[in-house]
This record gives structure tokens, C-alpha cells and sequence, in this order.
């Protein structure tokens, strides 16, 4: 066994479900078989979490303990990077950060205070109240639940707060627009609210320590006789295992519940929902998986990936534009107005913007618009950004139905995103770029990889397509080929100079 800079080395006869401290504090969880790698014949790799990286700089007391047995398997002090300092694992305000279920550093309830947990759940109880009053049947989900029915108080590894209610509709189309309504009458009633999917949403609250408290607000439904629980369960419980609610007790205070909760957490985390386990992750059935992101979200492929890159490795990205941008930019005639499909950090749109084309970027990752929006804030760029989820095709029709009507746009660009996407993604960047381009017979510009190579910023999703399929494609969706070269030496980054292929297709005039 063995610690380093590229993460835990273990034996491959090792597979216990297993806890990282570091300064005395657990602060990552993990399975060596689901989350690390082969390293030769006789021993495992597991990564540091890239969340976790930016943080392991200089020197930490570490323990590696078996979570089944409770045997520490590794206990030392080893220096990260440089050696520098102490390793500090906390946020802006000083709170304690462990890695969560989905691999995001936040603090957790271990972490909270007393009446930080009670002003919590009396943040719980108020949402739940205000959704009774007004009819619903609203009640506890996911993990606080669980905590409840286990022993009565909040999961210490868990960081988040779920309740759920029963839709009145039956059609998906009523369920939407019933979750709508009610996200509304929070808002009328002063929360801050986000949305989530078509049947979830976020409300935010401040306690008086400064803990942000956010819970999701899920629809509970029944589908063919299933119940189905947004964010992705669905289940054959039936229904007088949920209504009438019956009522548990979470840190102190009575809260609405299933009627009978141990039926629905054994639906939701098997026979063995009893026993606690940081390393938990759900695994959703693919049929589920798209019949909720079908119904009320769209699909969410290597969104975890790209949310974590810009939150952690956003600084590593060239600030300078790429040579594609500049070789689009001094194309005759130049684009006046154009829609970045994949802007990533920004650095090509905002010069572009500098250039005098107006331009609006896209992005899947919440965390690349955060930072693309501050960067144009900071240079005193007009280049403005927003979200966009390409596995999604009613936000892709949607929002190129918009764009075509506001942003006026004659150039679609998109740098180094076709080979990242799957083909779904693809398609729907034909089809946003027809519906934006259509108007004004514009021209689409893409740049991208054609074979796997050395990348500079590790390994990712990639699905290399030959010049001759993209073309093909684009010609069967209505564009016609201005330009199409392949060759190495068009995007040159350090070690790396990959084989490229650069395209400019035009949307074809009517015949």
C-alpha cells in the first residue's frame, strides 16, 4: 500500500469500503473496484478526486481506515506537491470540507453545530408546512429520512436536505407546471429559488451562522403503477405505503413521512438501508434514468466531469485565444454576431468579443458560465454566457428558437467540442446551429480532434469522428461545405499538437 501525489495505491485483493482522514478528519470515502484502476498485475489505483487536488498541497497526518472493520491500514505524515505548509481542508468562512456523495467539497452535518442542525430541520418543517397548507402531500425523502427512521437525527456524512410531494396530475405535462406553480407561491412567499428539472427545485435560506441551507423540492408520482420520486427512483411501492403520511422525529422535532417509511427506504437503498455507508452512491437503472430525464430533465452525460474541471482547473486553461479563434476572426466575410457552443472558460469568446463580434457563449457546466462571466466582467467584455445542455433536445429546439429570434446571429462556433460529445450531442449541435443559422444563411465553424493522442489536460469522454461523417451529417441537416482541412500543427498547446480537422459550413439557400 501506498500514498502519493497520483493518489492511494492498494492491493487488488483489498476491497473494503474505505475512509481517507487527513488531520484527523475523514474527509473521502470510496470502494478501491469502483473508483480506482488496474496498476499493474497485483494492485489498484484510486485517484485523488480532482475536486480534492487543489487542496493537497504540503504536509497532512493521513489514515486510511477500513469503514467495515474499523482497521487502520495506513497511518503517516506525507508531504503533497512541494511540501510547503500544512494541508488545510476548509472553505472561505473556516467550515470543515469532506467529499460527498457525488464528489462535491462541502461541509456536512458531522461538521454542523447544534443549532445549526436544528435550525436546519426547523427550515425542513417550515417548507413541508407551507406545502400541507396549500393541500400537498408533502413529506420527508432520501437522506433525511433515512437519518430519521435510523436514529433520529441527521446523516453525519450527508449535506443536503429532501422533501418530496405527491403530484395531483397524472400526465407529465400537469406534473411540470404543478411543480412551476408551486416554486412560484415560495417565492411570492420571499424565498430564493433555483430550478432543478421540470419536477425539482431548489429553495435557499441563510441560518443566523451563516450556513447556507438548501432543499430540494422533489415530485413524487405514479407511473403504470410505479412510484417515481425526482431526483431518479422509481420503484413498485404502492400507494398506501405513502398516503396517508404518517410522521417521524428528526433531531427532536416531528416531520411528515411516508406512511410507511422502512417499505420506501428499502425501495430506495436495499435490505441493508440500516446499516450507514459514506461510500453510498444510488445506482439508477438505465430505464429510469431515461424515463425521468426524458419526462422532466433531458439526459446529463459527463455533466459531473465538466462541472468539476471549470470548478477545479479553470486557471489551467490558456488565458491567450486559441489559433482557431483568431483564424475565425480574420475570416472574409467576418462573423458580426456569434453563438459559442462549448465556451468553456471564455477565453475565445471574450476576445472574439474584443474583436467587435457580438457574442453570446454556451456551456453544459454551470461552473464554466460562472467563471466565463466573471472573466468578461473583470476584461470589460460585452461577450455574455449562459447554460446548455446538448443531451437535452427540447432545451436545444428551445433555446435555438430564442437565438434565432434575439441573437440575429450568421456564425455558430464550436471549438474542440464535437469529439467530446456522444452522438446525440452531436446531432443536436447540427440542429441548434440550422435553427440559429437558418435566418440568415450563416455559417457554422468547428474545430476538432480526429484521432486519440497525448492530452495535456488528462483523460475525458471522447468520440473522434472522421471529416468525411461530419460532412455527410451536416449535409443531411442542410448545410453545404465551404471549407474542410485536417492536419496537425492547427492546435498546438505545449507537448501537444493533435490531428485537427477545421470545417466552415453554410446553411443552403432555398431552391
Amino acid at each position: 500500500m501506498r500514498i502519493s501525489d497520483a493518489g492511494v495505491r492498494l492491493p487488488v485483493g483489498l476491497d473494503d469500503r474505505l475512509g481517507l482522514e487527513i488531520q484527523g478528519r475523514r474527509v473521502w470515502a470510496f470502494v478501491p473496484s469502483r473508483d480506482g484502476r488496474r496498476d499493474g498485475d497485483d494492485h489498484r489505483l484510486v485517484p485523488w478526486p480532482e475536486v480534492l487536488r487543489p487542496y493537497l498541497e504540503g504536509s497532512a497526518d493521513l489514515v486510511l481506515r477500513s469503514l467495515e472493520t474499523q482497521e487502520v491500514l495506513y497511518s503517516d505524515t506525507f508531504s503533497f506537491g512541494a511540501g510547503a505548509g500544512v494541508v488545510e481542508l476548509v472553505d472561505a468562512d473556516g467550515r470543515p470540507l469532506s467529499l460527498d456523495k457525488d464528489n462535491h467539497l462541502s461541509p456536512m452535518f458531522s461538521e454542523a453545530s447544534n443549532e445549526e442542525r436544528r435550525r436546519l430541520v426547523d427550515t425542513i418543517a417550515e417548507v413541508l408546512e407551507s406545502l400541507r397548507s396549500r393541500g400537498h402531500d408533502a413529506f420527508l425523502v432520501y437522506g433525511n429520512l433515512l437519518g430519521a427512521v435510523r436514529d433520529g437525527r441527521l446523516i453525519g456524512h450527508d449535506n443536503d436536505a429532501d422533501v418530496a410531494y405527491l403530484a395531483r396530475g397524472a400526465h407529465p405535462v400537469d406534473i411540470v407546471l404543478e411543480s412551476m406553480r408551486i416554486e412560484r407561491e415560495f417565492l411570492a412567499e420571499g424565498w430564493r429559488t433555483s430550478r432543478m428539472s421540470g419536477g425539482t427545485f431548489k429553495l435557499w435560506s441563510t441560518s443566523p451562522t451563516g450556513l447556507v441551507i438548501g432543499i430540494d423540492v422533489f415530485v413524487a408520482f405514479y407511473l403504470s403503477e410505479r412510484l417515481h420520486i425526482m431526483g431518479s427512483f422509481a420503484a413498485d411501492v404502492p400507494r398506501q405505503a405513502v398516503l396517508p403520511t404518517s410522521t417521524v422525529t428528526l433531531e427532536g422535532r416531528e416531520l411528515p413521512a411516508p406512511a410507511e417509511p422502512e417499505v420506501v427506504l428499502e425501495a430506495m437503498y436495499g435490505a441493508a438501508w440500516r446499516v450507514p455507508d459514506p461510500t453510498y452512491r444510488a445506482v439508477v437503472p438505465r430505464d429510469t434514468r431515461r424515463r425521468l430525464g426524458g419526462l422532466f430533465r433531458g439526459e446529463r452525460k459527463h455533466f459531473r466531469y465538466w462541472e468539476t474541471f471549470y470548478r477545479t482547473r479553470a486557471d489551467e486553461v490558456p488565458a491567450e485565444p486559441s489559433s482557431f479563434a483568431r483564424w475565425v476572426a480574420a475570416q472574409d466575410p467576418r462573423p458580426s454576431s456569434l453563438v459559442d457552443v462549448g465556451a468553456g472558460t471564455g477565453r475565445d469568446a471574450v476576445w472574439l468579443a474584443e474583436q467587435g463580434i457580438r457574442v453570446l457563449g454556451c456551456d453544459y457546466a454551470k461552473s464554466a458560465v460562472g467563471y466565463a462571466t466573471a472573466r468578461a466582467r473583470q476584461e470589460g467584455s460585452p461577450a455574455t454566457f449562459r447554460r446548455l445542455n446538448l443531451y437535452d433536445v427540447r432545451q436545444v429546439l428551445t433555446t435555438s428558437a430564442l437565438l434565432a429570434r434575439d441573437a440575429d446571429a450568421d456564425a455558430v462556433y464550436a471549438r474542440f467540442l464535437v469529439h467530446a460529445l456522444e452522438d446525440a450531442g452531436r446531432q443536436n449541435v447540427w440542429r441548434l446551429g440550422l435553427n440559429v443559422l437558418r435566418h440568415r444563411r450563416g455559417r457554422l465553424y468547428l474545430e476538432f480532434r480526429t484521432e486519440p493522442t497525448h492530452h495535456e489536460f488528462g483523460e475525458h469522454f471522447r468520440r473522434f469522428v472522421a471529416p468525411a461523417t461530419v460532412c455527410a451529417e451536416l449535409a443531411s441537416y442542410g448545410f453545404e461545405i465551404e471549407h474542410c482541412e485536417e492536419r496537425h500543427g492547427l492546435a498546438v498547446l505545449r507537448s501537444e499538437d493533435p490531428l485537427v480537422c477545421r470545417i466552415i459550413a453554410r446553411v443552403k439557400g432555398e431552391t
